[in-house]
Parts: structure tokens; C-alpha cells; sequence
């Protein structure tokens, strides 16, 4: 039985989850819907989508979110209220209180909630959580991650909306979800921001004004004791510090950019001169961006859970507004306790 699935958001990503998902006969995308009709019925036609709805008139067992994310809470507390379980982009929510509210809101209408990044079920990071749980590197005592760019105005059409949210919010959800699904969740953050160029320019050559930090460094502690460094950041014009590095007492991991679901990933034992290249692990699915609507749609099927769930970008909120704390105040944070997430696990949620 296949699962009925709707997109509602026909954007610049819209495209690469609908080319996953038609690659897959787990799920039937049977609509979409955008407040952009003619952007709605352009998308329909690339991807032989039968239906271009309004989103009130939506018939779905899956709802996949790719709005912006003022609107992500509440398209997706409508889909749910109507009975359909969703999958939402990435950030869950714009606070953790409406993250929680969603999560809330699924339970009492007993439906199923997913959300991104789902970079975490690819092959790169599955092969690191192997080798971790290996023990190939020993003990990890550290790690290292870093979104570094000029910025999305180079590419971007409507790239304000991005800079309400800053590199924090936009992309740290996937460098963060990366080192949580790997290393645990985070207990406590130190960090510091900085605008000093709030001033940008469009591809169109209009200019706009960034109001969210555009550079922040962030140092995070785990539950289990593991120091983490985190930069992001529309300010770096160049740079050859790696997206992602794991110490560990035996050796080192070195990661690709988890913002994709590519790349090799290298090991380097104690008392070696080269890095290794570790097998990618199988994949279960296809491969690309809308992989979690494929693990939540196997859920449905099956009665089960999804992997790539809420509570884990719910935890990743907590972790972005207490790093914006502690750099607002200059102190050492705790982050707010009781997500239900552990390392190497796929934190199945209802």
C-alpha cells in the first residue's frame, strides 16, 4: 500500500524532495499546493503531480512541509488537525515553544510528526555512527563542525527571509543534528555573535538588511562529557576547515558537509601516517532529501516510528536558543532537559 502524500511549499527544495520521493514506491505524491498558483501548477507538471490543491482542500496520509518557517507551525497544525500526519523542513519551528506545541498537538490527534534534517539516515553518517560504535576512533573527546559561507544572497532569489533567521537557525540544525545523533544530546553551551556586515546584496542587485547575527561560534558540552565547537556563518569568504571532524582517543573521523546525503568519510588511527576510507553503509531507501518522509511513510505503513523525528529538532531548538542566550549574556548555559534523545539511536517518537 502506497502512502498519499501532499507537498505544501513548491520552492527551490520542493524539487529535490519530489524527485526522492517519485523515485520511491513506498510513497504516491498525489497533490501539492502553494499560495502561488502558477508556481504550483509549474511544479505539478515537472513532477507528473495529478492535483494542484488549496491547502485547506488537501486529501493526504502525509503532509510534507517545505513553507518557510514563519509558516511551518501553522500548516502543519492544520494537516494534523485534518487528521494527516506531517513531515516539516528544517527548522521544526521558529522557538522550542511551538516545536513543543506541535509535538503536543500530534499526540492528541494520534498522528505521526517528522521532521528534518534527514541527513542522518544517509551513508555518510550512518558509516561514521558504525565506526563509532565500533569503537574505531576509542573514547571521543571532541569534535568540530562549521557551516562557513559568504552567504546565500549570491544564489538565493528571496534571501531575507534567511537573514531573519541567521546561519544559526537556517543551517545549524544540520551540523547539530549530526553531532547529537552522534555524540548525544547537549547539556550545556558557551557563545558569542557578531553583525558586522548587515548590509547585503541580491543577485537582482537590490540590497537588503540582515537583523539575526551572522556569525556565531558556540562551545557545547554533552551529556556524556564530549566537547563540541560549532561556527556558523554568511561572513567567510574562504576557508579549509572541515564541515565536520570527531576526536576521539584512538583517532579522528572526518566527515562531508551533512547538508547533503554524498560524501566519503575518512579515518586516521593513532600512530598512522593516511587517512582511510570507510565503506559507505547500505542504505535501506532511496537516497537524497526527503529520505525521513520515506522513513515517517514506512511508519504509517507499518504502524511503526520514524527515525528522523520531532524530538530530536525539538532538542536542536533548545540547543540554538540557549547558545543565543549564552552569547546574550556571556555566560555558560544549561540547555532545558527532557528531550528524548541518546546517541546512535533513531530516537522513535510517536
Amino acid at each position: 500500500m502506497s502512502i498519499r502524500c501532499a507537498i505544501v511549499g513548491c520552492g527551490l527544495i520542493a524539487d529535490e524532495y519530489a524527485h526522492t520521493l517519485n523515485a520511491s514506491s513506498l510513497v504516491d505524491l498525489v497533490s501539492c499546493s502553494d499560495l502561488d498558483i502558477d508556481r504550483a501548477r509549474a511544479f505539478a507538471a515537472r513532477h507528473t503531480i495529478p492535483n494542484v490543491e488549496s491547502f485547506e482542500h488537501l486529501d493526504a496520509d502525509l503532509v510534507v512541509v517545505l513553507t518557510p518557517p514563519s509558516e511551518h507551525v501553522g500548516v502543519a497544525s492544520a494537516a494534523m488537525r485534518s487528521g494527516m500526519s506531517v513531515y516539516v523542513e528544517k527548522p521544526l519551528a521558529v522557538s522550542s515553544s511551538e516545536a513543543e506545541a506541535l509535538l503536543g498537538l500530534a499526540t492528541r490527534h494520534g498522528v505521526l510528526i517528522g521532521a528534518a534534517p534527514d541527513t542522518l539516515l544517509a551513508p555518510p553518517i550512518q558509516s561514521a555512527a558504525q565506526a563509532l560504535a565500533a569503537g574505531l576512533i576509542g573514547e571521543p573527546v571532541a569534535a568540530t563542525a562549521a557551516l562557513l559561507s559568504p552567504g546565500p544572497e549570491r544564489w538565493h532569489p528571496r534571501p531575507e527571509s534567511i537573514y531573519g533567521l541567521g546561519p544559526l537557525l537556517d543551517m545549524g540544525p544540520y551540523y547539530l543534528t549530526a553531532l547529537i545523533h552522534l555524540l548525544g544530546p547537549v547539556v550545556s553551551v558557551r557563545g558569542a555573535t557578531t553583525l558586522r556586515r548587515p548590509l547585503r546584496t541580491k543577485v537582482s542587485g537590490d540590497t537588503f538588511t540582515a537583523t539575526a547575527p551572522t556569525h556565531v561560534e558556540a562551545l557545547l558540552e554533552t551529556a556524556a562529557g564530549v566537547a563540541l565547537t560549532l561556527t556558523t556563518s554568511f561572513d567567510i569568504q574562504g576557508t579549509t576547515r572541515p564541515h565536520l571532524e570527531i576526536y576521539g582517543t584512538d583517532g579522528t573521523l572526518l566527515l562531508p558537509d551533512p547538508n547533503f546525503h554524498h560524501g566519503v568519510v575518512r579515518l586516521r588511527r593513532r600512530g598512522e601516517a593516511t587517512w582511510d576510507t570507510i565503506p559507505p553503509a547500505p542504505s535501506r531507501s532511496v537516497v537524497g532529501r526527503g529520505m525521513g518522509v520515506l522513513d515517517l511513510a514506512e511508519a504509517l505503513r507499518t504502524n511503526g516510528r520514524g527515525k528522523a523525528t520531532a524530538n530530536l529538532a525539538l532538542h536542536v531548538l533548545h540547543v540554538i536558543e540557549t547558545i543565543e542566550q549564552a552569547a546574550a549574556t556571556g555566560t555558560s548555559q544549561a540547555v532545558p532537559a527532557g528531550d528524548a534523545i541518546s546517541a546512535q539511536t533513531d530516537g522513535r517518537s510517536r
